[in-house]
């Protein structure tokens, strides 16, 4: 998935992708880890436009992820959509530019990516935005009771009479402490 900026610069360029998710280093450890499983692989279109000093590549991603629940575990499946807007700018911090009032912005802060080279590889910012774009507490129902703390079953699914944990005898002064 690179770029040749060259070839950018003459005409704009569509991008398809279909790739598997184990083709992006950083979704390949999430998967590795156990944190996600792609149920397919990541389509999408994008758009690369040279622009001046910036190039503009946008776009939609789909996938499907299965991630555990973040309450009782049972696997939740789940439809991503990500719109994808990267902006690559060749033009360095040092550049001069005369700016209003003496205000100094840099790169990183107006959500530009440095490019250096030849090509733009788009495989590290592609799984980035797919990472932000997955549930951070993905919830198999609103209503999900979790797990039980002493037995570990699944209380959506088993009735418990467990009793709750008791909690150390220290900590039981914090119950009635009060921030003024």
């Amino acid at each position: 998935m690179l770029i040749q900026i060259d070839k950018l610069k003459r005409r704009p360029r569509q991008i398809n992708i279909a790739e598997l998710a184990t083709n992006f280093p950083a979704l390949r450890d999430l998967v590795e880890q156990g944190t996600v499983a792609f149920n397919k692989p990541i389509n999408g279109t994008l758009e690369a436009i040279w622009a001046g000093d910036v190039i503009e590549v946008s776009g939609l991603l789909t996938t499907v992820v299965t991630s555990p629940c973040s309450r009782c575990l049972i696997p939740v499946l789940d439809q991503l959509e990500v719109q994808v807007t990267l902006c690559y700018s060749s033009r360095e911090d040092d550049d001069e530019v005369p700016v209003v009032e003496e205000l100094e912005i840099e790169q990183s802060e107006l959500g530009l990516i440095p490019l250096s080279g030849s090509e733009i590889d788009l495989r590290p910012d592609l799984a980035q935005e797919i990472v932000m774009a997955l549930s951070q507490q993905p919830l198999c129902q609103e209503s999900c009771q979790g797990l039980c703390p002493v037995r570990g079953c699944n209380l959506n699914q088993d009735r418990c009479d467990c009793e709750p944990p008791v909690f150390h005898a220290g900590l039981a002064a914090l119950k009635s402490f009060k921030v003024k």
